[in-house]
């Protein structure tokens, strides 16, 4: 049946994620949609970008997910980056981010600016 009157549904994925709590006990102020877009970070001088995945974001934030088989160059590499773009070549649109954590294939990123839209090709 139909809902009528009631607006989107969110629909919580960390009780699929393993070693995560469940989505009773996940009380984040912005609830996480799943997915998984293809994605690419890039940074102020940087001459390359970075292939990613997104694998859930919210209002807030996202959680990236580097390539399978590759290690998180922000944690080595680049680990004095803050502040990168997260690019979503297939949506036109990039995001402003700030690192918020970083793990072995993984990065947490809180969103700092609201959305931009591509209106010419970016790295």
């Amino acid at each position: 049946m139909h809902d009528v009157g009631r607006g989107p549904r969110i629909i919580s994925t960390s009780a699929t994620r393993p070693n995560s709590p469940s989505a009773e006990s996940d009380k984040r102020f912005a609830p996480r949609c799943g997915g998984r877009t293809a994605a690419v970070i890039t940074f102020d001088g940087a001459i390359e970008s970075i292939p990613c995945f997104i694998l859930d974001t919210s209002v807030t934030g996202a959680r990236i997910e580097m390539p399978p088989g590759t290690s998180n160059p922000f944690l080595s590499k680049w680990a004095d980056v803050e502040r990168i773009w997260l690019i979503v070549r297939s949506y036109r649109i990039m995001y402003d981010c700030r690192i918020v954590r970083r793990c072995e294939a993984e990065l947490g990123v809180r969103f700092v600016a609201a959305p931009r839209a591509i209106t010419r090709f970016q790295r």
